[in-house]
C-alpha cells in the first residue's frame, strides 16, 4: 500500500532559533508563501504567547489564503497546578486561531522531576488537560514529546503512560523529539517500532536535532519504522548543531525507491522544485547556503578530479548518483591542477570554447597559475579568459597603458576628508586614449570607479555591470605583510554573475588583475549592446590620439 507522508515545517520557529538568523515578519510572511508553493502540510509559524512579532505574523498569516498548508500555533502543556482557562500561554495560543496547535511536553521523568519541579502524575494531568481544551475547541492537535528517547530509556513504562493520556484527551499526533540529537539510528528505529507495537492505531511523528550529524538518517530510520509526519526545517537550521533538514530528507524520500516505491507526499511537493526552495529560503534568512550541501549545493554535482571528470563525459551515472537537473541543480566542472582533458573540454564546451588545437598549452597554463595559488576552480571566469587569450585570434577590447595608486597622508584624514585615495587609470581602445581620474575611501574602490569611467567613455554599457563580491584570502600568513594574497571577486549584469580571480604579493596588482578580465569579459559576451559609437565622439574631451588631457572624474 502507497501511504502518505505529511510534511511538518518549523523553520520559522525552530529554525529561528539558528546562531545568526533573525527573521523580521516580512521574513516569515515571505518564506510562508514559498512554503504554501512548494507543498508544505503544515507551518508551524511560532509561539504566539512568547513576543510581540510572533503574534503579529499569525494576524497577517491567517489572511495569506494558504492553498495547501495549515498554520500551526506553538506552545506548551499548561503549567503544573494551574487551570488551563488560567493560563496565559495556553490563552495565546487559542487566540491564534490556527487550524493546528502543537503543544510540548515533558516525556522524561528526569525532566519533570528537575526542570519542571512538580510530580509525575500532575505532569500526566498537564498533558490530558491541555490536549482536550483545544480539542474541545476544534483544533487539531500535535502533541511534540520533548526529550522523548531519552526518557524511554529511562522509563519505558512512563514515556507510555503520557502517550497514554494524550490519547485519552483525543491527539490527533504524537510526535517523538529527539531533542538532545544524541540518538542513533538503530535506537530510534527500535524505539519507533516498540511506540508502533503498543499504539498502532496512533498517528506518529518524528523531529530529530542533528547534534551527532543524524538527523536525516535518524528520521529516514524513523520513518521506515512506521513514522508518517516529519517535522524539520529547511536547510536544517536549528539551534546548536540545526534540525533534521527537509531538504535533503526529501531528496532522498522522493528519488530513491527504498523509500519512493511505498510512500507518497501531496501532489504539489516535486523534487525540482528543491534547489529553488533552498536558496530562496536561505536567501530570505540571509545565510549563505552550503556549497556541499546534498542535493542542492552549489558542490553537490561538481567534479574535479581528472579520471572522475572523463567518467563523467563517458556516463554520468559514475560518479552521480542522481540526475542534478531532477532536484533543480546543475553539474559543475571544475578547472585546477587536478584537471585533465576532459575537464578543460567539457567546461571550454560549456562556454562555446574550442581547445582541440591549444589544448596542452591551455592546460600547462592552468597548471602554471596553480603553483602561484591562482585557483580558477571557483573563478569560471578568468578560466574563459585564459582560454581566450591562448587564442592566436584573440584580441582585447581595451589596453591598460597606466594604472597609478596614491594614498593620501592618513594622519591628516578625519570624519569630512573620508576620501584617501586617488586613482588614475590610462586606457587605449583602437587608437583613443581615455586618461581619467577618481577618489575613493579604499584604493580597489578608486581603482574600479577609475576603470569604469575610462571604459563607460567608449563602451555606455559597461555603466550597468556592477562589483557584486569581492572576497580577499591570505595564502601565505607566516609572511606577515609580504603574504601573497589572492582576491576573488564576482560582477554582475542584469540576472548574470561570472567571477574572476588575481594573485599578487600586493593586493592593489591582485585586483587589477581580477577587475581587468571581469571588464574584458564582460564586453566579450555583451558588447552587442554597448557598440563603439563613442569612439569618434568629439564631446568626450578626454579622448585623444596624439596629445593627453586629463579628465577628473568629480568634475
Amino acid at each position: 500500500m502507497n501511504e502518505q507522508l505529511f510534511l511538518y515545517d518549523t523553520t520559522l520557529r525552530d529554525g529561528a532559533q539558528y546562531k545568526g538568523i533573525s527573521f523580521s515578519l516580512q521574513d516569515k510572511l515571505k518564506i510562508t508563501q514559498l512554503l504554501d508553493d512548494f507543498g508544505m502540510d503544515y507551518i508551524e509559524g511560532g509561539w504566539p504567547g512568547s513576543n510581540p512579532k510572533d503574534e503579529a505574523y499569525f494576524r497577517h498569516a491567517r489572511t495569506m489564503g494558504l492553498r495547501q498548508a495549515k498554520l500551526v500555533a506553538f506552545g506548551a502543556t499548561r503549567k503544573p497546578l494551574q487551570d488551563v482557562e488560567q493560563d496565559l500561554q495556553i490563552q495565546s495560543l487559542l487566540a491564534a486561531d490556527t487550524p493546528v496547535v502543537a503543544l510540548v511536553s515533558k516525556f522524561w521523568q528526569f525532566h519533570v522531576e528537575t526542570v519542571l519541579r512538580t510530580d509525575l502524575i500532575e505532569n500526566l494531568k498537564m498533558i490530558y488537560d491541555s490536549v482536550a481544551y483545544f480539542k474541545s475547541y476544534g483544533r487539531e492537535v500535535v502533541l511534540d514529546a520533548e526529550h522523548f528517547f531519552d526518557g524511554f530509556k529511562d522509563s519505558p513504562d512512563y514515556a507510555f503512560q503520557c502517550i497514554e493520556a494524550a490519547i485519552n484527551a483525543g491527539v490527533d499526533n504524537v510526535t517523538l523529539c529527539d531533542t538532545n540529537g544524541g540518538s542513533m539510528p538503530d535506537e530510534i528505529a527500535a524505539t519507533v517500532a516498540a511506540v508502533k507495537a503498543r499504539f498502532p492505531q496512533l498517528s506518529l511523528g518524528i523531529h530529530c536535532h542533528n547534534d551527532c550529524e543524524l538527523a536525516v538518517a535518524n528520521s529516514l530510520t524513523s520513518i521506515k519504522a512506521g513514522v508518517r509526519l516529519i517535522q524539520g526545517t529547511v536547510n536544517g537550521y536549528g539551534e546548536r548543531c540545526g534540525n533534521a533538514n527537509l531538504v535533503s530528507l526529501l531528496g532522498s524520500l522522493l528519488l530513491k525507491p527504498s523509500f519512493n516505491q511505498s510512500l507518497h507526499f501531496n501532489h504539489t511537493v516535486k523534487e525540482k522544485n528543491l534547489t529553488t526552495l533552498s536558496k530562496q529560503v536561505a536567501d530570505i534568512a540571509n545565510m549563505p547556503l552550503k556549497s556541499d550541501a546534498a542535493y542542492v549545493g552549489n558542490n553537490a554535482f561538481s567534479h574535479k578530479g581528472g579520471i572522475h571528470v572523463a567518467a563523467i563525459a563517458k556516463a554520468s551515472q559514475t560518479y552521480e548518483h542522481i540526475d542534478p537537473e531532477r532536484v533543480g541543480n546543475q553539474r559543475e566542472i571544475t578547472i585546477s591542477e587536478l584537471s585533465g582533458k576532459s575537464n578543460v573540454q567539457l567546461q571550454a564546451q560549456k562556454l562555446g570554447l574550442d581547445v582541440s588545437r591549444n589544448f596542452a598549452q591551455v592546460l600547462d597554463s592552468i597548471k602554471s597559475l596553480e603553483k602561484t595559488g591562482l585557483t580558477l576552480e571557483n573563478a569560471p571566469g578568468s578560466f574563459e579568459m585564459l582560454v581566450r587569450k591562448q587564442d592566436e585570434a584573440y584580441q582585447p577590447h581595451f589596453t591598460i597603458l597606466n594604472i597609478q595608486i596614491n594614498v593620501n597622508d592618513l594622519n591628516k584624514s578625519t570624519r569630512h576628508n573620508a576620501e584617501l585615495c586617488t586613482a588614475t587609470v590610462k586606457v587605449r581602445v583602437k587608437n583613443k586614449i581615455a586618461h581619467v581620474v577618481e577618489e575613493a575611501s579604499g584604493p580597489v574602490d578608486a581603482l574600479n570607479l577609475a576603470l569604469k569611467k575610462a571604459l563607460t567613455v567608449f563602451f555606455p554599457h559597461i555603466n550597468d555591470m556592477q562589483l557584486t563580491d569581492y572576497k580577499v584570502s591570505i595564502l601565505d600568513p607566516e609572511k606577515a605583510s609580504a603574504a601573497t594574497t589572492r582576491v576573488w571577486l564576482q560582477s554582475g549584469y542584469q540576472n548574470q554573475r561570472w567571477a574572476t580571480i588575481g594573485c599578487s604579493d600586493n593586493i592593489i596588482q591582485a585586483s587589477t588583475q581580477a577587475l581587468i578580465d571581469s571588464y574584458q569579459l564582460f564586453l566579450i559576451k555583451y558588447n552587442h549592446v554597448a557598440g563603439d559609437n563613442n569612439l569618434n565622439n568629439p564631446q568626450h574631451h578626454f579622448l585623444y590620439s596624439d596629445h593627453e588631457v586629463t579628465h577628473n572624474g568629480n568634475a
